[in-house]
């Protein structure tokens, strides 16, 4: 029975990967007696976040599907408190930063990205969600 733990928990491991695995198409021609197999990557999971239809990289949907992450625009920019709302999905959020916080994109350091208005940009951010305040870890400038 003991086994049985290590095996189950490899089955579900692999399951729950391939949940997650880019889809493929398949298409089958046979001429002759001989058969082609033609397959294209389509590259989005059916449950991936890269379905959501917004303008991060393939990089930051994978950065933010294995933690707390949002995208949106930004809207409330506050250079001088260094803070600013979220809109995702029509829900807002409160995104402050620490100094630990990275950036990337088009502003890499905090004074690059808060001094300049931000308002309308266009940003990926990661860090801990606690119900509609968000405290970066990342924030990628698209």
């Amino acid at each position: 029975m003991t086994g049985m733990k290590p095996t189950l928990l490899a089955l579900l491991t692999a399951a729950l990967l391939a949940s997650c695995a880019p889809k493929t198409e398949s298409t089958e021609t046979s001429t002759d007696g001989t058969t082609t197999t033609t397959t294209a990557d389509t590259g989005v999971a059916a449950d991936s976040t890269m379905n959501n239809d917004d303008s991060a990289n393939t990089s930051e949907e994978v950065d933010m599907a294995a933690g707390d992450g949002l995208e949106g625009m930004v809207m409330n920019f506050d250079g001088t408190a260094k803070t600013f709302g979220l809109n995702e999905n029509d829900k807002n959020y409160e995104v402050s930063v620490t100094e630990t916080t990275t950036y990337e994109g088009g502003a890499t350091t905090s004074d690059e990205f808060f001094g300049t208005d931000r308002n309308d940009a266009n940003v990926a951010v990661e860090g801990e969600i606690e119900g509609e305040k968000l405290v970066a870890s990342k924030i990628t400038l698209n």
